[in-house]
């Protein structure tokens, strides 16, 4: 069958759109150019490729946690019969509601000198650490960016029918081996998504970190908007150039990843699908099929018993019983 050509206009609405989102982007590069900057000064300063491991570490830190939170928590509320599982499907997505900056804000409110935790747990002897700096980023962003996993994830186990786990399950298979081999491969594509949206956001924060007191690549950018317009631009397109760089190499990996295979219970945990015997008899090289011959009348190799087959007696029981013992 012919591929149908796209449609002009679908064309047209898809490059209008794309041009939107790339506006930023197109601005900064415009902006470099006028001002001037200087890459070569900044791409030799150790204080920004310092920036940029820091940002990378914070970025990949909370892109494996809220992998590991989101699609557990999907697990959880698709596989499981936990209490108040509808009620934990409304209140999962909750965090994506709130700035990060927010529960920044109400993280050092809680852990601060006076506040909620420490009038709690001061009688008790505790005293709460210091929260700031890498720990404390991680811990906040990884809080408000797990929906970004867990909602894709859920969505596909919501697809995936549970009998295919179950029957992997009486099939022999452990619990590592059903989810390594029919619960991942359905949902890697979700979970790899959902993991570059957490990537992209997390560097570029900019509330959280501010307020936590973490340098990064933007918290660099917004201390140099007043003082040097030249560098802030400069690092905001460095930072853009890093953020194509991973989606482009996140598609990469997708496309050249198999797509999953549709899963059957036939096909389980490594064991064969059984086979229906045919009703048919088919002819075998050890018992051929009656040939007729030319001296046979038409239809009667047709009448030619099987070998195998021992046909039932069709014999009156008396005469049977009077040929078995016969009058003497």
């Amino acid at each position: 069958s012919k591929v149908r050509a796209t449609p002009r206009w679908l064309v047209a609405l898809t490059i209008a759109i794309a041009t939107v989102f790339a506006g930023p982007l197109l601005y900064v590069v415009l902006q470099n150019f006028r001002l001037g900057a200087d890459f070569g000064t900044i791409l030799g300063d150790s204080e920004t490729w310092a920036t940029l491991r820091r940002s990378f570490s914070l970025a990949i830190a909370v892109s494996a946690t809220s992998a590991v939170t989101g699609t557990a928590l999907a697990w959880v509320v698709m596989r499981t019969d936990v209490p108040a599982r509808r009620l934990l499907r409304i209140i999962a997505p909750l965090p994506l509601v709130f700035p990060s900056f927010v529960g920044a804000t109400a993280l050092i409110s809680g852990f601060a000198t006076g506040g909620l935790l420490e009038q709690v747990v001061e009688p008790i002897g505790i005293m709460l650490p210091e929260l700031r700096g890498f720990r404390a980023a991680w811990f906040v962003l990884t809080l408000f960016t797990y929906p970004y996993v867990y909602l894709p994830t859920a969505a596909r186990l919501h697809r995936l029918p549970a009998s295919l786990e179950e029957s992997a399950r009486i099939l022999g298979r452990s619990p590592r081996e059903v989810f390594a081999t029919i619960v991942w491969p359905q949902t890697r594509t979700a979970v790899s998504a959902g993991t570059l949206l957490v990537f992209l956001y997390t560097i570029s924060d900019f509330g959280a970190v501010e307020l936590l007191r973490y340098d990064t690549f933007t918290r660099a950018i917004y201390a140099n908007r007043l003082a040097d317009q030249g560098t802030a631009m400069a690092l905001s397109l460095i930072l853009g150039v890093v953020a194509l760089a991973v989606v482009a190499a996140e598609r990469r990996l997708v496309r050249r990843d198999p797509p999953p295979r549709r899963a059957l219970p036939g096909n389980l945990g490594g064991a064969r699908r059984p086979t229906r015997p045919s009703a048919r008899p088919t002819a075998t090289p050890q018992d051929p099929a009656p040939t007729p011959s030319p001296n046979t009348p038409d239809g009667a190799h047709r009448r030619t018993p099987c070998p195998t087959y021992d046909p039932p007696d069709a014999t009156p029981r008396g005469q049977r019983a009077n040929r078995r013992h016969p009058q003497r």
